[in-house]
C-alpha cells in the first residue's frame, strides 16, 4: 500500500517528536559518567535538532510544505557540523593550531564514536536513530509525494 501524503505527514510529525525526544534520551553510559544522552553531550546542538525537528510540522501546518525538506537537512547539518568543522580546520591550520585542536578534539571523538557504535545503543539512542532515519525518508517523499 503506497503512503499518502496525509500518512507522510503523520509519520513526520511523529518521527520529529520521537528525533525531539530522543535527544534527551539515554544514548548510552558509561562507568563512572552514567548516562549519556545527547542533549548532556551537546547541549547547544540538541536544542538546534529539536527546534528543526520541530520545524518540519510546524511548516506543514502552515501550508509551506514544499520549504519542510529544510528541517532534516538542518537536522543532519547540526548533527554532522563537529565532522564538517574537523575537515575544514585541518585543511587551514599550522602545526600549533593542530596541537591545540588535539586537545580539544576529545568531545568530537567521544560524540563521533558514540553514533558508530550502535550495538552499544540504550532505547534512547534506537528511538534517537530510527527517529532521525523515519523523519529523513519521509521529509524526502513528503517533497516528492504529490
Amino acid at each position: 500500500m503506497p503512503m499518502n501524503r496525509n500518512m507522510l505527514q503523520v509519520a513526520i510529525y511523529l518521527s520529529a517528536l520521537g528525533l525531539s525526544a530522543g535527544m534527551f534520551l539515554p544514548l548510552t553510559s558509561f562507568p563512572v559518567y552514567g548516562e549519556v544522552s545527547y542533549y548532556r553531550i551537546a547541549p547547544v546542538e540538541a536544542v538546534l535538532v529539536v527546534v528543526l525537528a520541530l520545524a518540519a510540522p510546524a511548516l506543514i501546518l502552515a501550508g509551506l510544505g514544499r520549504v519542510s525538506i529544510f528541517s532534516p537537512v538542518g537536522v543532519w547539518l547540526v548533527l554532522l557540523f563537529p565532522a564538517i568543522e574537523d575537515v575544514l580546520r585541518e585543511r587551514n591550520s599550522n602545526a600549533l593550531q593542530q596541537l591545540g585542536d588535539g586537545v580539544t578534539s576529545a568531545m568530537t571523538d567521544f560524540s563521533t564514536d558514540l553514533f558508530m557504535n550502535i550495538a552499544e545503543f540504550h532505547w534512547g539512542g534506537l528511538v534517537f536513530l530510527v527517529s532521525l532515519l523515519v523523519f529523513t525518508l519521509t521529509g524526502l517523499l513528503y517533497l516528492f509525494r504529490r
